[in-house]
């Protein structure tokens, strides 16, 4: 199963608390991190760094379909949701699910970053995209509430839970029910 969440929902806690879910960090594919090792990875987004793989949204989309194969819950950057949807329609995967924050949540997230030390750019490159990004899809979440989760205000991922692991075993059900 696919999950895509915008940041700061808490993709990076949910995976080191469940060990189901993995969350597939961009930086880690795309950038050599040996200039930034000494930051957290909150701490380096948004800086300036060598490319280590220029092929590095293809290596993200395979590396996000291997885990799933291995019967993992992949966490997947917002940012990838349209390369991620066009290459699950493709393979003919359904299994994804949305998770957006309420539009009105703006300063909230901004506190929730600046909390876990992103950088000033990382937040402003955020708050930029704030609404471009989350108004449509909370209109969309409204004709798919099925595709599509927005939280309420203090909610992370990990509030969702119990629904993520259910929405797993439906999947899984109806791929074995594909094969047969």
């Amino acid at each position: 199963m696919f999950l895509f969440a915008f940041p700061g929902m808490g993709k990076t806690t949910l995976a080191k608390n469940w060990s189901k879910v993995v969350d597939l960090e961009m930086s880690d594919i795309k950038y050599d991190n040996s200039s930034v090792s000494h930051l957290t990875k909150e701490e380096r987004k948004s800086i300036k760094r060598p490319i280590k793989d220029k092929q590095y949204r293809q290596t993200y989309v395979e590396k996000a379909f291997e885990w799933e194969q291995a019967g993992k819950i992949v966490l997947v950057a917002l940012n990838f949701l349209p390369r991620m949807l066009w290459a699950m329609w493709l393979a003919g995967k359904k299994n994804v699910h949305i998770f957006i924050p309420h539009p009105s949540l703006k300063e909230e997230y901004r506190q929730r970053y600046i909390k876990r030390g992103n950088n000033a750019r990382f937040i402003f490159e955020v708050m930029l995209i704030w609404y471009v990004t989350l108004l449509p899809l909370y209109l969309l979440s409204k004709c798919l509430p099925q595709l599509i989760t927005v939280t309420e205000a203090g909610e992370t991922l990990e509030d969702y839970q119990e629904q993520i692991q259910t929405e797993k075993m439906i999947a899984k059900i109806l791929f074995t029910q594909t094969i047969s």
